[in-house]
């Protein structure tokens, strides 16, 4: 906001230089700037959100400088003289809306409309106002002096002879000509000044080209009102319309200022342009309460002065400071008893008044005092150390670490079988169209990865750890994902499937801990295909296998793709349960491998069950390490290959007595229909 240093040296005589007040303003009150306009120096002053209601006129000004000087600064009384004939004959108010509160007007008759004197353009050219003529700069004079703005109406250009000014909403579409010569279309949230025909303004933002002031002028009304903020605001912001007058009013000024910046106008307009002032003013309330500041008063215990000020003050400093500021003020023994000025409607609690007086003191005595706490070393997060292990782990592996967001789009969901599209939440407000879901599985973000890196490599390696969501739950799952452009032979099924083996047994899980299931009995089965589920007793922990060619379809992925997808709780539980631990073995093992040829539609985890039921004497481990279907075996035949591992507990074993566990391991089989090779 810019403030003339020659007219705040008028009202309190200062012999102050232009930057010692930019400095005293910037420590006690806003940052403020010297600039120059010719000769004259001008004020930049910047002020807070919160200060604009009660401090952006010349004469709040002074008051606060006054205080910071030392001197108690005393408003100005203005003194009109009134004729006889009653202003409220001639003029009527209507007010419709509820956004304007009060309205009050003027009337003055036979005023000279010309050229405003040199001190009044001085002025106006200093605060950045381009000046017009005598009336209109009058107004915006007052408006720059209190910080109320106002308006000039050319009397005789409102229509119908009884003239009336009506306060209400704009009608949908309705038009207004403004006096910047642009034409504005309404609608129904916005505030207008209208006579009985049209709108004349647009309520605490600019007037209208009917009824503006020219050379022909000779009666005039005053307006002066108070509106809400949060109407104007909105109204300003929709037009794109910035005023002096509306950056006012959407800060809320006080109340009080609307009588008094009135009258105020009324007596210069009586000086730089002549006229008669009417008796009285024509006013209208339509509803005050909850809007008027009520008066408050604020108890402060005198021992809390230097708690909150970080330093020693005595009382006759606090009380000067106080009524420098406008308080009014009740000493007692053990207290103050304080109520800020009306037109301080941002004061409402003890510490925002020592707050005053902290900044009249000067906040650089504060002392600084570097804060002292005690550091606790966090709580070790074991969860969080466990995701770890599994990164680097996973990194080991040769697996780049993705981060993909956690939201799907309408397309993607579409994709998805039915029964997971049933159970997406959607997102009440989405950023776009392609952020409408969260997602239930990370796959259908793999095989977007899957389709934009297979531009420039033939090989993929992924994982990510993070959260799916469902309608009952959200959960930490990691998901994986190995896939390259040319078919192998399930050569990408084992080795991921031994990515999660290495991994289960770095936490000390071994095979024969868990059990490897047919997907089908699992709900991932409407998207993978030739896989297992990984299955703790009855609990599912996750799944691994193709995803089926309609996702692969739809996602443009060519080549051999497998997944897979654990979920985080379920596998550091499993974790983190009570283990027996075993003295390492003393005898040796003895390692056998078998083959045998076998139905396809046998399942492997059938196979294994027989294998390891055949022989429990002796078997400690079974491993599957080769899977062959194709030429040289007959149709709906596989091939099966498997690591055995024997060992005794309290002899070492003989060839002869493993020969035994494998032919009792045979004559199972060969009940499945299997035939050795």
């Amino acid at each position: 906001m810019k403030v003339s240093y020659n007219w705040l040296k008028t009202l309190l005589k200062l012999n102050t230089t232009p930057e010692k007040l930019a400095d005293i303003l910037t420590m006690n009150f806003a940052e403020t700037t010297v600039k120059s306009l010719g000769k004259r120096p001008v004020l930049d002053v910047e002020l807070g959100s919160n200060q604009v209601a009660w401090a952006s006129g010349h004469l709040s000004l002074a008051r606060e400088i006054g205080a910071c000087l030392g001197k108690k600064f005393v408003l100005p009384e203005p003194k009109i003289k009134e004729n006889k004939t009653l202003a409220k004959n001639l003029l009527t108010l209507d007010i419709q809306t509820s956004n304007c509160k009060y309205y009050s007007a003027r009337i003055l008759q036979g005023v000279k409309v010309k050229e405003s004197p040199q001190w009044l353009k001085e002025r106006l050219s200093d605060c950045g106002i381009r000046p017009i003529n005598n009336l209109v700069d009058a107004a915006n004079y007052v408006m720059l002096e209190t910080g109320q703005p106002l308006h000039v109406f050319d009397f005789d250009k409102l229509n119908s002879e009884q003239k009336t000014i009506i306060v209400r909403q704009a009608k949908n579409k309705e038009k207004i000509n403004a006096l910047d010569g642009q034409n504005y279309i309404l609608n129904k949230e916005m505030m207008v000044i209208a006579d009985k025909k049209q709108p004349i303004a647009l309520a605490g933002i600019k007037g209208g080209q009917e009824t503006g002031v020219n050379k022909e002028t000779k009666n005039i009304i005053l307006e002066s009102a108070n509106f809400v903020g949060n109407n104007i605001h909105l109204t300003s912001k929709n037009l794109g319309l910035k005023t002096d007058a509306s950056w006012r009013f959407e800060h809320n000024i006080p109340f009080e200022l609307t009588v008094y910046a009135l009258d105020r106008l009324a007596e210069l307009i009586q000086q730089v342009a002549g006229g008669d002032i009417l008796k009285g003013s024509v006013k209208k309330v339509k509803d005050i309460s909850g809007w008027k500041q009520e008066k408050i008063e604020i108890p402060i215990k005198w021992e809390n002065w230097e708690k909150f000020l970080g330093w020693p003050i005595n009382k006759k400093k606090i009380i000067k400071n106080l009524s420098l500021l406008g308080f009014s003020l009740k000493e007692k023994k053990e207290y103050l008893l304080v109520t800020p000025p009306q037109f301080r409607n941002d004061l409402k609690i003890k510490e925002d008044v020592m707050g005053e007086v902290a900044r009249l003191e000067g906040i650089n005595r504060i002392v600084s005092v570097l804060p002292r706490e005690q550091l606790k070393l966090p709580t070790k997060n074991e969860f969080w150390v466990f995701r770890e292990k599994i990164k680097d782990w996973l990194k080991g592996c040769g697996l780049e670490e993705i981060y993909n967001y956690s939201f799907l789009s309408e397309k993607d969901k579409k994709s998805l079988p039915i029964q997971w599209q049933e159970k997406m939440i959607e997102i009440e407000n989405p950023t776009s169209a392609l952020t409408k879901y969260l997602r239930p599985t990370f796959l259908v973000n793999f095989l977007k990865n899957i389709n934009y890196n297979f531009r420039f490599t033939d090989t993929i390696r992924f994982f990510e750890i993070g959260k799916v969501y469902s309608l009952k739950e959200e959960s930490f799952v990691f998901g994986g994902v190995l896939a390259q452009k040319i078919k192998s032979n399930n050569q990408l099924f084992f080795q991921a499937k031994g990515i999660l083996e290495g991994l289960m047994d770095s936490f000390g899980i071994g095979s024969h801990d868990y059990i490897l299931k047919p997907l089908s009995k699992t709900r991932f089965s409407d998207l993978l295909k030739q896989g297992v589920a990984i299955y703790k007793e009855e609990d599912l922990i996750g799944v691994l296998g193709q995803p089926q060619d309609f996702l692969k379809k739809d996602y443009d992925c060519e080549g051999e793709i497998i997944y897979w997808e654990i979920g985080l709780s379920s596998l550091f539980n499993f974790i983190n349960e009570e283990r027996e631990f075993q003295s390492l073995p003393k005898y040796p093992a003895v390692i056998r491998d078998i083959s045998f040829m076998i139905p396809q539609n046998i399942l492997i985890d059938q196979v294994l069950r027989i294998i390891q039921g055949a022989s429990p004497s002796y078997l400690e481990e079974v491993d599957l390490f080769d899977i062959y279907v194709g030429k040289n075996l007959p149709q709906g035949n596989k091939s099966l290959s498997f690591h055995l591992i024997f060992r005794s507990q309290k002899h070492t074993l003989e060839n002869k007595e493993v020969d035994k566990e494998i032919e009792k391991i045979y004559k199972a089989l060969k009940i499945l229909g299997a035939k050795i090779r």
